[in-house]
């Protein structure tokens, strides 16, 4: 499945004009990846037996637009990160203002793919991107970014800090949960898809606060920019005894509505599980 997720990502990048444009996304979606959202969408549609193949050029806006929120993250007026998947952040390699436009198009390309597919019906495509926008724009992952800009050399309880990592995070796995019971015609199950994909965000993001606390960059791949900006963060508010506490707290949600889905075996339970036992 995730060859087939690269070869449509190819194949969207061979869609562009040659030009630095061009060059810019291709730096920032090919610089590596689990492509865990459009990944979790299709293997949604495989949970309800439908071929996920027909889905792939839809399942890849995810990836476009989680890509055009970390190219925008870590421009300098944000984050101001220098290393991101390993290699030299956009704007390093190219320009602060390539980094913007390559943003830019992925974010609207991304809308664009849902609304180009072949395979959708129209009542589905304007559910997945009233779903989409809500999750990522001004009520959502957009959102969270402000508040994680706002947060920084800030004393917040943590109430503030949770709210903010739903937006920033547990908003986009939510939609991809979402749209793969879109694309199968699950309008029922919707809400528990919401549900696991909230628990799952959060877990993602407490995660990744321990990583950067117990890990290298050189093993993450990306800066330790929460450190050099004072961010804070699950473990410098909880500690990191009681950051593990939350994760565990955090699976048993994600087991329960496992259970709930019928998630017992296949494609995604081993997806789950891997997602919990990444290391970077």
């Amino acid at each position: 499945m995730i060859n087939k997720i690269h070869d449509a990502i190819n194949q969207y990048i061979e869609t562009l004009e040659d030009s630095t444009l061009k060059d810019g996304i291709s730096y920032a979606l090919l610089a590596g990846g689990k492509r865990i959202r459009p990944l979790l969408m299709l293997q949604v549609i495989e949970h309800y037996g439908f071929d996920s193949n027909h889905y792939v050029d839809v399942a890849i806006a995810l990836e476009l637009l989680h890509t055009y929120s970390l190219v925008h993250d870590d421009l300098p007026s944000m984050d101001n990160d220098t290393l991101r998947r390993g290699k030299p952040t956009l704007h390093i390699a190219f320009d602060e203002a390539t980094a913007i436009l390559v943003g830019d198009a992925l974010l609207t390309d991304s809308f664009n793919l849902i609304a180009s597919s072949k395979k959708l019906s129209s009542d589905q495509k304007i559910k997945m991107i009233d779903i989409l926008s809500k999750k990522t724009g001004s009520k959502g992952m957009v959102f969270g970014q402000i508040l994680d800009i706002e947060s920084e050399k800030q004393t917040i309880d943590i109430n503030h800090l949770e709210l903010m990592y739903f937006h920033k995070t547990a908003n986009l796995i939510q939609a991809s949960f979402m749209m793969g019971a879109i694309a199968s015609n699950a309008f029922n199950d919707i809400d528990d898809w919401a549900n696991i994909g909230r628990s799952l965000g959060f877990y993602f993001q407490v995660q990744d606060d321990i990583l950067e606390y117990t890990s290298t960059p050189e093993t993450l791949g990306k800066s330790k920019s929460d450190d050099v900006r004072e961010k804070p963060t699950y473990v410098s508010l909880k500690g990191l005894d009681q950051s593990l506490q939350f994760l565990t707290f955090l699976n048993h949600s994600i087991l329960e509505y496992q259970k709930k889905l019928q998630i017992t075996d296949g494609p995604l339970l081993l997806t789950l599980e891997e997602i919990k036992k990444r290391k970077a």
